[in-house]
């Protein structure tokens, strides 16, 4: 008896059930988000990380970088990611939500492109969550006043800034979970 060849139906059926498995493996990868960032500044206006979250504890570290593909170019020099570090920032592993982080060395000397924008991101080492991230530019800086935050939101498709209080701040990230 002869061995039938699979029908271009059952051969299709077996390419996309093959497509649907390997995209729910990769996306069974991605951290769930359990946290809120944002930026703040101190009493003396030094820039700091905002840190909101709703795990059982608070994400490792605060990762900053200019993003490359958001940044204006400068007819000065090359793109921001190239003159840059990413900046990594512990967070203290006894810290209670919310909580603040200092910006060591950030912003960079020379002062940066005032169009460049930075992303600011909490991760944990394992992977197990991640948190919304904010980026503003560095004249947004200016702005702030201590205790008021400044976040990113999607609205209308688009990236918003917002600043709310720090009470405000916290309730997100415990709507988070």
């Amino acid at each position: 008896m002869a061995v039938q060849a699979p029908t271009i139906a059952q051969r299709t059926s077996a390419s996309l059930t093959t497509a649907l498995l390997l995209l729910t493996g990769l996306t069974s990868c991605t951290p769930e988000i359990k946290a809120i960032t944002g930026l703040t500044v101190d009493t003396d206006g030094r820039p700091l990380a905002a840190l909101a979250w709703c795990a059982d504890q608070p994400p490792d570290v605060i990762s900053l970088r200019a993003e490359k593909d958001l940044a204006s170019p400068s007819p000065s020099g090359p793109t921001p990611s190239a003159n840059w570090p990413e900046w990594r920032y512990d967070v203290q592993r006894d810290a209670t939500s919310p909580a603040t982080v200092h910006l060591t060395g950030f912003p960079p000397e020379p002062t940066p492109d005032p169009h460049a924008v930075f992303q600011i991101r909490g991760v944990t080492s394992n992977n197990s969550f991640t948190s919304h991230s904010v980026t503003f530019r560095l004249p947004e800086l200016s702005g702030l006043q201590p205790g008021s935050i400044l976040i990113t939101t999607i609205e209308t498709n688009e990236e918003v800034q917002k600043s709310i209080s720090l009470d405000e701040f916290a309730r997100l990230a415990r709507d988070e979970c």
